[in-house]
């Protein structure tokens, strides 16, 4: 039965976010759904997550609920699937899961805004689509990473995506532009809004692993190649040698984040090169941890392949802490040069080894490079990002409205069909 009505711009929404992963895993896209939909529920609206049974990479989890309430009044959906072993490829488990789970959990909680976040699980996508066209507006934010060739058969999948989405956010202009030619979105449903960022204060206590006097170099992100922990300790072992022996024997590199391919190699260099007093691996972290690493590090580091948006990256300046990137992706555009961050051509390792050299170095140039990037990133405070999102399911359901009264017709790529 249709629930949908025309919704008034002060009456509280109902948004449900899909993904295929949510707690108790923990990646960036998940907090990302968690502070948001925190922000959604203390301005008066109410929020759900559709997820599966699944944990990353493609693990199934038995014995977790259905149905259940976490946060303070989120409802958390498991749809279920068959097998429960997915194939060992691709971020996203492959196998079936059953449409009826998916209308029931539409018939359940009434969305006024279903809001897909990240591409890839296009069962979830197409189905809540399907049964939900008529009653909710679409809010689509893919994530984008450019497709390798293994993974181009989710072209013409993300392309009806987009065009079946309400309103398109990115996460910057390199994204938007990315999506306009690869995904053939339309522009006038494209609305560029970054992350959010919660800068909230450690409880003081020193992270796991920490000691006085060390000088620390930190970076977040999951192990693996694609993230670049590699290349960035190429780059510190040959600024150590630049250094005096006073700071070069102070120098730790912490690693945070869960395996994704790379550790085992890692930790075998490590060994091979006897390099334990140097690198650390913490392997994945909670919130509380994390945030002590932010609050004890002397620098923050990150050399990705590719960032759709670098939350870690904003999390570390928002804390204060120095920083140092290259320019790939949307990294100089979300941080640029010298707001709390030396942006350093993509790869270019003699740039980015007299960044560290010049920061581990100072530790004046630090502090003042720390204190601008805390002012720069107030820009990405959670209340106001999570109010343009607002204001973009407002404009979701309002195309919502004409689409139901409209006949159907063919959408062109710049149009508001």
């Amino acid at each position: 039965m249709s629930y949908a009505t025309p919704t008034p711009d002060d009456t509280p929404l109902r948004v449900l976010f899909v993904a295929p992963y949510y707690k108790p895993n923990w990646g960036g896209i998940e907090r990302v759904i968690d502070q948001l939909s925190a922000q959604l529920r203390a301005a008066g609206h109410q929020t759900g997550i559709l997820a599966t049974h699944y944990v990353f990479p493609r693990l199934h989890l038995d014995g977790l609920a259905d149905r259940e309430t976490i946060d303070d009044g989120m409802a958390y959906f498991r749809v279920p699937s068959w097998p429960h072993s997915a194939p060992p490829f691709f971020s996203v488990p492959l196998v079936w899961f059953p449409p009826h789970s998916f209308a029931a959990v539409l018939d359940e909680f009434r969305p006024d805004i279903i809001h897909w976040v990240g591409d890839g699980w296009f069962w979830g996508h197409c189905w809540t689509w399907w049964y939900g066209r008529k009653d909710a507006a679409v809010v689509f934010t893919p994530s984008f990473h450019r497709l390798i060739p293994a993974y181009r058969w989710l072209q013409p999948l993300n392309i009806a995506l987009c065009r079946a989405a309400d309103r398109i956010t990115v996460l910057s202009a390199i994204e938007r532009k990315a999506l306009r030619r690869t995904y053939l979105a339309p522009r006038a449903r494209l609305e560029t809004i970054g992350w959010g960022i919660a800068p909230t204060p450690s409880d003081g206590a020193p992270p796991q692993g920490w000691q006085p006097g060390q000088l620390t170099i930190l970076c977040v992100g999951r192990i693996g190649p694609h993230k670049g922990q590699d290349w960035t300790l190429d780059r510190l072992l040959a600024a150590r040698a630049r250094l005096p022996q006073e700071i070069a024997s102070q120098l730790r590199l912490i690693l945070v984040g869960r395996d994704e391919g790379g550790e085992a190699a890692l930790r075998t260099r490590i060994a091979r090169e006897e390099l334990h007093d140097l690198v650390t691996l913490t392997g994945e972290v909670d919130d509380a941890e994390l945030l002590r690493w932010y609050d004890h590090a002397d620098l923050f580091v990150l050399f990705s392949h590719y960032e759709a948006f670098g939350l870690a990256l904003v999390e570390a300046l928002a804390h204060g802490l120095p920083a140092i990137t290259h320019a790939v992706g949307a990294t100089a555009e979300i941080a640029p040069d010298g707001q709390g961050v030396i942006v350093v051509p993509p790869y270019d390792a003699p740039a980015a080894e007299d960044a560290l050299v010049a920061l581990l170095g100072n530790a004046t140039a630090r502090a003042a490079l720390g204190r601008i990037g805390r002012a720069f990133t107030v820009r990405y405070a959670w209340p106001r990002v999570a109010a343009r999102f607002v204001t973009v399911y407002r404009a979701a359901l309002a195309r919502r409205d004409r689409r139901n009264r409209a006949p159907v017709r063919r959408p062109t790529i710049d149009g508001e069909v």
